[in-house]
């Protein structure tokens, strides 16, 4: 079973801005400005465009002309800057406008970011021709380099009178957090502790982890260092801090970058508990796909370790898709949290693929920790089907927790089937009030799971 990430979408979506990089700065030759064709037409753009394959070499020329029509003095003015980027909006050619947005972004300044941010805006076009919101969480990273705080001030006001103004959250209304998220990664990149101490100011613990990842993406710039010490000081949370294990999951893939060795040793020398379980799992998670008997070479010395359970939770869950009987041969020689992971992972997709053959080992296995995993993701995967059936099985989980969660889990999708049927079941059940509400609230709200059941982060064992 996958490991839900913690923090939201919108999170994620903001790390693309940062992975496109920062283009070096160029000379400066914009000094003379041409007035007739200062905001001009489609035409005015498009007259720089290659005439034909051969003609690339004099891209910078042509780059240079656009940029020239709204420099003056070194600089571009606002009202410049929207000007240009009107006109650069216009631009049918990908890779002719992103060379002038490119230009654009080096010509920034604390001044000009505000209005080059609303002429952009004003023109989204989302991620069709000229992939607008790229260009807005690539301009707001640049925007956070220059003057993180201006930047978060004027885009926070910007949120809320948006917000207000569309009576809460209409359209568009929340997509100010893509920004910000890429604000303070621009701004950690330029200023690592001046971007933390903001964020450890915010009083909405969401809020504040959602922006703690642009801080995490911003200081990577500068080596995974300082980002693995920020991570480090973040505050334990209460969900076992799974949002910092997220965090150093997002270091480990800058790390796989550099190959998979380099990064499986990264990993071995990382001795703070708290960070290795995110890093570990991650880089796991890659091994398995490239070397099915290292991976499990690699992480098997870790299986004793609460940082390696995760990991172990990976590995399983991969290799479980081509052989899960081989997955609980290997788990048999783990410790007991370790194996309970694994026999999870095994019986999640054995179920898929052969249900009553599962349903056979789990009969011959004594009570243990492994088998109430597996009875778990037995049960949660068989009321696909067979929800009546899967509710017998949830019952005999030793475990009175692992058995609420899994009863839980199966009477949703029940419910989601036969409501009468699970009405009745629920009626003498014997869940607490709390999980009744949560195998109801969803379908009354028109939030259903849908047919497989899914939807929500899955159970972090």
């Amino acid at each position: 079973m996958k490991q839900s990430a913690l923090i939201p979408i919108l999170v994620l979506t903001a790390g693309v801005a940062f992975g496109l990089g920062w283009i070096a700065k160029p000379n400066g030759n914009g000094d003379q400005a041409n007035e007739n064709n200062r905001g001009g037409s489609k035409s005015g753009v498009s007259s720089l465009r290659p005439s034909g394959p051969g003609s690339s070499s004099s891209g910078s020329g042509r780059v240079g002309e656009f940029l020239a029509q709204y420099t003056a003095g070194g600089t571009i003015s606002p009202e410049d800057m929207t000007a240009a980027i009107e006109q650069m909006r216009k631009e049918n050619d990908p890779i002719l406008r992103r060379k002038l947005f490119t230009e654009l972004l080096e010509n920034l300044t604390p001044e000009n970011a505000q209005a080059a941010y609303l002429a952009l805006q004003s023109g989204r076009r989302g991620w069709g021709r000229g992939g607008g919101d790229d260009e807005l969480r690539l301009l707001s990273h640049a925007w956070g380099r220059i003057d993180g705080p201006g930047a978060i001030k004027a885009l926070t006001e910007m949120r809320a009178e948006r917000e207000n103004g569309e009576g809460g959250r209409g359209r568009g209304g929340d997509r100010g957090g893509f920004e910000l998220v890429s604000v303070l990664s621009g701004w950690a990149s330029a200023d690592g502790k001046g971007a933390a101490d903001y964020v450890s100011g915010i009083e909405d613990d969401r809020e504040q982890r959602m922006l703690a990842f642009g801080v995490v993406r911003g200081m990577m710039v500068n080596g995974v260092d300082e980002a693995m010490g920020y991570v480090a000081s973040l505050p334990k949370t209460e969900d076992g801090d799974r949002a910092q294990s997220w965090y150093m999951s997002t270091i480990a893939g800058e790390m796989l970058e550099e190959g998979l060795d380099s990064a499986k040793a990264w990993v071995d020398s990382i001795n703070d508990p708290d960070l290795k379980g995110g890093a570990l799992s991650r880089v796991a998670e890659s091994a398995v796909r490239e070397d099915l008997e290292g991976a499990v070479e690699w992480v098997t010395q870790y299986a004793g370790e609460e940082a390696g359970q995760r990991a172990v939770n990976r590995v399983a869950d991969e290799w479980a898709e081509d052989d899960p009987q081989a997955v609980l041969t290997w788990a048999d020689s783990l410790p007991d949290a370790a194996r309970a992971e694994a026999y999870g992972e095994a019986f999640q997709e054995w179920t898929r693929q052969d249900a009553t053959a599962a349903g056979e080992y789990l009969t011959n296995m004594e009570p243990s920790p492994a088998r109430d995993s597996a009875v778990e993701e037995f049960s949660t995967t068989l009321s696909r089907e067979e929800p009546a059936t899967a509710i017998k099985w949830a019952e005999t989980i030793s475990n009175e927790e692992t058995r609420t969660d899994a009863l839980t889990q199966v009477a949703r999708s029940w419910y989601y089937r036969d409501r009468e049927a699970a009405t009745q079941w629920l009626e003498t059940s014997g869940l607490p009030e709390e999980s009744v509400q949560a195998v109801t609230a969803d379908r009354q709200s028109g939030r259903g799971r849908g047919p497989g059941g899914g939807g929500g982060p899955p159970r972090g064992r």
